[in-house]
């Protein structure tokens, strides 16, 4: 595949966010080359390019096909290797593209909780993964990484473009993909606990201040910071 467009992005949206963030990283420099599948929460619509620029292999992200409209924001999305998929059902043309970048050699990036979460209704709150890595890790045989992203909320208030606020982005470790006859309820817990505990550690390691910590963008405009 052609990862030029892909970094010409990703280079001029890292541009971008050194200049309005400061950006910390964990792991993201350590990772091997695909195949693997990336598993992060989502706070904000700045997640992708921020934890794209965190790493140095190109990701090739599931997005919603909502984001695919207009054809010709569509079209740039496709050129920088980004895959639509449908929310409402099992998007089989989605897994099976994702699949096949797999076999390819890439890295996928996924975002499990459905959405945009924050607070009680996200993973690193206590909220339930959807199931569908759980069946792209089984059918691919692929492992999967965690992964975690703070502070990209912030963005959703003018004023923090001016005053830098920080963002974090860590990887945890490989998770194995699920054996033949494991039980996908307990493996995506399982990864859940994983990226529960990794944000523990980056709370801790980072010493995160109660403003960078995850709030939906409804009470980031409310504070205004």
């Amino acid at each position: 595949m052609h990862d030029l467009p892909y970094w010409t992005v990703v280079n001029s949206f890292r541009g971008i966010f050194s200049a309005v963030c400061r950006i910390e990283t964990r792991g993201t420099e350590e990772v091997p080359a695909g195949p693997w599948i990336l598993a992060s929460n989502h706070l904000s619509h700045f997640d992708p390019p921020l934890i794209a620029g965190a790493f140095h292999r190109p990701i090739d992200f599931l997005a919603m096909r909502e984001l695919f409209r207009p054809s010709w924001f569509g079209f740039l999305m496709r050129g920088i290797n980004v895959i639509p998929v449908g929310r409402r059902q099992a998007d089989t043309t989605a897994l099976k593209t994702a699949l096949e970048r797999l076999r390819r050699g890439r890295i996928v990036g996924v975002f499990p909780e459905g959405g945009l979460r924050a607070g009680a209704t996200s993973v690193l709150g206590g909220s339930k993964l959807t199931e569908g890595v759980w069946l792209l890790a089984a059918k691919s045989q692929c492992p999967v990484r965690p992964a975690v992203i703070v502070g990209s909320d912030q963005l959703y208030v003018g004023a923090n473009w001016v005053r830098k606020p920080r963002v974090v982005v860590a990887v945890g470790k490989p998770m194995s993909s699920p054996k033949s006859k494991e039980d996908r309820t307990a493996w995506t817990e399982s990864l859940a606990e994983q990226m529960r505990g990794l944000f523990a550690e980056v709370k801790e390691r980072h010493a995160l201040e109660g403003v960078v910590l995850p709030r939906t963008p409804q009470e980031r405009w409310k504070a205004g910071r």
